[in-house]
């Protein structure tokens, strides 16, 4: 049998005349909603695509499928980086897996930036005022008056950087050895404080590591200007989630805007949901059309480079 690629049925229907056009010999086996794949569909699969309409419902069953695949070779995951755990495990057998950095960088800059411009200009306040019938004016302060610390400089922080640069913003990037190449001025971790104390708003978007794991605690919470205001696209465990809590709770923070969390969905039970400064968003930050298509334009380069070997 010739090699098999794994796809959910929202991505063949999109891909599969665009596969078949210079690969006409590889089989796509389609992964639809309540339909079990034989023993014998997953010993055919070679090849898979992780595709952004997987997240967040199918992804476990599209993972499992991968993992009790054992000619699984080559994989094209939408996500932008391999932080979780699942992708070593197929690094571990040999599995050639590909990611999408940048893919939805832009998408994701766009939501910071709407998160930014809420929370500093006073949107839930006015929403607020605006159900209560309310006719309340308030002073706010334009962002290009502030600083905006920026924790990661890959791909999404870069994007982030340049938006925001727009306002007037004074922006300052943080990462563990600088490029030098960076859209704005940015400093290695070890000035990493100096970033948190100075910052109007820090926006977080590092992977998640050893080192990054609850990185930003009740330590880094205490030391940021009364009234900061934290952004996180990254990962929801670089934050002690506790701590932000307590944080904000006390007023010590002016704000959060969350689209990744410890755990997700993030629990009825948080307080998060309720607090009036904290904006939730889904872990969909990156969900746009366009940022699918940046995806798939991956993955279809590169299987056309695996076809041309």
């Amino acid at each position: 049998m010739g090699d098999v690629l794994l796809m959910t049925d929202t991505a063949a229907e999109s891909l599969r005349d665009e596969v078949a056009s210079f690969a006409p010999d590889l089989q796509i086996l389609e992964l639809v909603d309540g339909i079990d794949l034989s023993e014998d569909d997953l010993t055919s699969i070679t090849h898979a695509f992780f595709s952004a309409d997987c997240w967040p419902d199918r992804s476990t069953s599209f993972l499992r499928a991968c993992l009790a695949a054992p000619n699984l070779r080559w994989m094209q995951s939408a996500s932008a980086g391999g932080d979780h755990p699942v992708f070593a495990k197929f690094q571990d057998r040999g599995v050639e897996v590909l990611f999408t950095p940048g893919g939805s960088a832009p998408s994701i800059a766009q939501t910071v930036m709407m998160m930014l411009l809420a929370l500093v200009r006073g949107l839930p306040e006015l929403l607020d005022a605006q159900r209560r019938r309310a006719w309340e004016v308030r002073s706010t302060v334009d962002v290009g008056d502030l600083r905006v610390g920026i924790i990661g400089m890959g791909s999404i922080g870069a994007e982030v950087a340049k938006l925001v640069a727009v306002t007037g913003a004074e922006v300052i990037g943080v990462r563990r050895t600088p490029r030098g190449d960076e859209p704005c001025a940015t400093w290695p971790d070890a000035r990493r404080d100096e970033v948190l104390a100075s910052s109007d708003v820090i926006v977080l978007c590092m992977p998640l590591t050893d080192e990054t794991h609850h990185s930003i605690g009740d330590r880094e919470f205490s030391m940021m200007k009364p009234g900061a205001i934290i952004i996180n696209v990254g990962r929801g465990n670089c934050v002690d989630e506790e701590a932000m809590i307590s944080h904000l709770e006390s007023g010590h923070l002016g704000g959060a805007g969350l689209d990744v969390f410890a755990v997700e969905p993030l629990p009825e039970e948080s307080p998060l949901w309720s607090m009036p400064r904290v904006l939730v968003s889904p872990h969909s930050s990156g969900t746009t059309d366009r940022s699918i298509r940046r995806t798939e334009d991956a993955f279809i380069d590169n299987l056309r480079k695996t076809r041309q070997v």
